[in-house]
């Protein structure tokens, strides 16, 4: 079924969609888009608080899982997810990107921006712009070229109701929509009198404009680290978050239907993941302050990752920590930490080692984190520094892969069990099998879906080069194709 055949999903089912969303659950019907009394335009109060809890499961449930075993942070070591780990099932029938469109997605945040902006709430406005380049740019970097709003001349694609048959638009034009549509938040959440917004109905930030702004510079630089236009991303991380108080943390609680998507795997699920071997080696090596919040010991009482190929029993290895698998853990989705990182990067790849040395200090003074705090401080040695508490800082988090899949770093290397289809690391998510067959506007023409044959000779997105990333330390990058 394609973008465009579906119906507005209310408060609700969202809601219901949203404490179900791991594992093996069936997002899209059937009949969740049929019912009579879903209404197709709902005040924002009452949509917002379902678009939350609804996007928030999407984007720390599997989609962070597939990428967390592929970039070895964790590691799938029982049924469908050691296939995962060694790059099986890797086809256009494993991902799906409907729910992010749908009902609870993209056509209620629509509907939220419309309803505000007819009743001058500009502060609800720029709140729900923020929240739909944070989604869409998940969609986009995970995808490449995706329906969003078309090439220049072209109307809306993506959730709008006079377009039958979304096409695709190219992954560097959706960025660019992207930051306009930030700067248009900024803006509308940052204007005087700007209305009251959602309050308390935000299950986050309960509708603070100073956190929202912020939140809405860190995913500014975000995606501008995504195209590698290290000046941007300089200059909006040092408007972003500024402390992990104002950190934007998915909403969780222990009550029934709230709980976290950690806590929801694995009550399904089990030991079918664990700690990957490659994160937990360098937090070892680095005597990381933040062990015992991510991981638990193994039955020998040591931190032990499980390594790609031959599974590891869950004795030998580690699982989640019971902070990250409580109930109620909240997974930071826009932190601090990714924000001054990036700060760190870029200005270290603009040429600044200095005030590149600096920001990377005050990430580390914030985590109580003293190993190797003076060095290094210059050149690849800096960069691969910062790199490093990157990949550790954005632990559960599709930011890893996409760093590893611009930088190179870690250098990891592919699964030995990888089949002869899949052989390294995926660098991009098939597109649903469901949209090519029932969306004609991506099968032909401008807006082309590719085969899968052509995907598989095409792995990377448009924004990701054409040739593998070269290791901050050089070298070849070993599993990328």
């Amino acid at each position: 079924m394609s973008l465009s055949q579906y119906s507005l999903r209310g408060t609700a089912g969202a809601l219901l969609l949203a404490a179900g969303a791991t594992g093996c659950v069936d997002f899209t019907g059937p009949g969740l888009d049929t019912n009579p009394n879903v209404p197709s335009v709902g005040s924002p109060s009452l949509l917002f608080p379902g678009v939350q809890a609804f996007q928030q499961a999407m984007i720390t449930g599997d989609i962070t899982r597939y990428v967390g075993v592929w970039d070895q942070q964790e590691m799938g070591v029982a049924r469908q997810w050691q296939t995962y780990a060694a790059y099986g099932q890797y086809n256009e029938s494993l991902f799906f990107w409907d729910s992010f469109y749908v009902g609870g997605g993209l056509t209620d945040l629509r509907t939220i921006q419309a309803v505000s902006a007819a009743g001058g709430d500009k502060l609800f406005l720029g709140i729900a712009q923020a929240y739909e380049a944070m989604v869409m740019d998940v969609v986009a970097s995970a995808w490449g070229d995706v329906p969003y709003k078309g090439s220049p001349g072209r109307q809306l694609q993506a959730a709008n109701p006079n377009v039958s048959h979304p096409r695709l638009e190219r992954q560097d034009s959706v960025y660019a929509d992207l930051q306009i549509m930030l700067d248009s938040a900024i803006m509308n959440i940052s204007a005087a009198g700007a209305g009251p917004g959602p309050g308390v109905k935000d299950l986050v930030y309960k509708g603070s404009v100073s956190k929202w702004i912020q939140a809405a510079h860190s995913l500014k630089a975000r995606i501008a680290i995504h195209q590698r236009d290290y000046v941007t991303a300089a200059a909006e991380a040092a408007l972003g978050i500024s402390a992990q108080a104002n950190d934007y943390l998915a909403y969780a609680s222990a009550t029934v239907g709230e709980e976290s998507s950690n806590f929801q795997f694995i009550l399904n699920r089990g030991d079918d993941i664990l700690a990957g071997d490659t994160l937990v080696s360098i937090m070892n090596v680095r005597t990381d302050p933040r062990l015992a919040a991510y991981f638990s010991k193994n039955a020998a009482g040591n931190y032990q990752g499980a390594k790609p190929g031959p599974a590891t029993t869950p004795d030998s290895g580690s699982g989640l920590s019971k902070v990250r698998s409580s109930a109620d853990w909240r997974q930071p989705m826009i932190s601090y930490d990714e924000t001054q990182l990036i700060l760190a990067e870029a200005r270290q790849r603009n040429g600044s080692d200095a005030t590149a040395l600096a920001a990377l200090q005050a990430y580390k003074t914030t985590n109580g984190i003293a190993f190797n705090f003076a060095a290094p401080s210059t050149g690849a040695a800096l960069l691969t520094e910062i790199l490093t508490e990157k990949y550790i800082a954005t632990f559960q988090s599709i930011e890893a892969w996409n760093d590893y899949k611009r930088t190179c770093f870690p250098n990891l290397r592919a699964n030995p069990q990888a089949g002869i289809t899949q052989p390294k690391i995926p660098l991009r998510f098939y597109y649903p099998l469901s949209e090519r067959q029932t969306n004609p506007s991506v099968t032909a023409g401008d807006g082309l879906i590719p085969s899968p044959s052509v995907q598989q000779a095409q792995p990377r997105n448009f924004v990701d080069r054409p040739a593998a990333p070269v290791p901050p330390n050089g070298g070849v990058c070993q599993a990328q194709p």
